[in-house]
């Protein structure tokens, strides 16, 4: 932007520094207030004749009004709206991508972590090798697992309903009292099987004591049989010696102790009894099965196997204590 300068007198512009009118010779210099005519070309206008010139100031170049203003913000608006349906595109399209790419893994994943647990099937019942019914002799029970994955058979003998608390069937199960035994199948997934039970009357008939017939004194002879039945005999008292410490399957703690011919009973506390005791074997076993009866009470023992600081009783897992 430059300044002008007109001739007062033909209204010619004038350029900068030149002291005559090039049209008709005027002296700008004679006009004392001839530079006040100078204005911005944008802010000057002509409201003068050739013969008297004047210029006025313009004002202020106008700023943009508000129907400028709301026409630039109308051009906006498309660019706005479509920035925003852009991003709702790239924010659907990013979600679909992650979906396929990793949501269905996850889930899938999610979904195979539950089908692995316990599938909820139902395991036949274990089999019994010896029937219910009452029998006159010590008997033995094998028990047989039902088809399965590493399925683990447990077991109770005094009435109660076994869980994977209870006593771990091993080896056959003898019986030399009236047993109710009661056993479960579990797989290694966690199914079970339903309660087997069976009951079992042991009546055990001793032998009559005969009556020497004369007063003769009677010479006694020792038979190999009558030898080997004192020994295990002898076996089997030093096999049950001790402290024993028996848990059932709720938890419930007992310590049986044979000492001295006696069994002593309790909770650790409170004595339950304490007896005389006597007992019988089954010959044959080297004095590791036998029956021991105090007072009203009866237990059934297994020390198999030897040397492991454990014996059956009752069919209950009692460790040395």
């Amino acid at each position: 932007m430059s300044d002008l300068r007109f001739c007062p007198k033909c209204g010619t512009k004038i350029e900068t520094g030149e002291k005559f009118c090039g049209n008709c010779g005027f002296d700008t210099e004679a006009v004392a207030d001839f530079e006040e005519t100078i204005q911005p070309e944008d802010q000057v206008k002509f409201v003068g004749t050739p013969a008297n010139p004047r210029f006025v100031d313009a004002g202020p170049i106008p700023e943009s009004t508000p129907q400028n203003q709301g026409q630039k913000q109308s051009s906006r608006m498309p660019i706005i709206i479509i920035s925003i349906v852009l991003g709702a595109i790239i924010l659907i399209g990013g979600t679909a991508f992650w979906w396929f790419s990793q949501g269905q893994h996850l889930f899938g994943k999610a979904g195979s972590s539950v089908g692995s647990q316990t599938n909820g099937a139902v395991l036949d019942l274990p089999t019994y090798s010896l029937s219910e019914g009452s029998y006159s002799t010590e008997q033995q029970v094998a028990i047989s697992n039902p088809a399965g994955e590493e399925v683990q058979v447990y077991y109770t003998i005094d009435g109660t309903d076994p869980t994977v608390k209870s006593a771990k069937y091993e080896n056959p199960i003898v019986l030399q009292t009236n047993t109710t035994l009661k056993s479960i199948a579990i797989d290694k997934n966690g199914n079970q099987s339903d309660i087997k039970t069976a009951t079992y009357n042991i009546a055990i008939t001793q032998p009559a004591t005969t009556q020497p017939q004369t007063t003769q004194p009677q010479t006694t002879t020792t038979t190999p049989a009558a030898s080997t039945n004192a020994n295990e005999r002898a076996q089997f008292e030093s096999n049950i010696a001790g402290t024993w410490k028996v848990r059932d399957s709720s938890g419930f703690v007992l310590y049986y102790t044979f000492s001295g011919g006696r069994v002593n009973v309790t909770d650790g506390g409170s004595d339950y009894f304490d007896d005389v005791y006597s007992f019988n074997i089954s010959p044959g076993n080297n004095g590791t099965i036998g029956t021991v009866d105090a007072g009203t009470h009866s237990f059934s023992i297994d020390c198999n196997p030897l040397g492991d600081n454990a014996i059956y009783i009752n069919g209950l897992y009692a460790s040395y204590y």
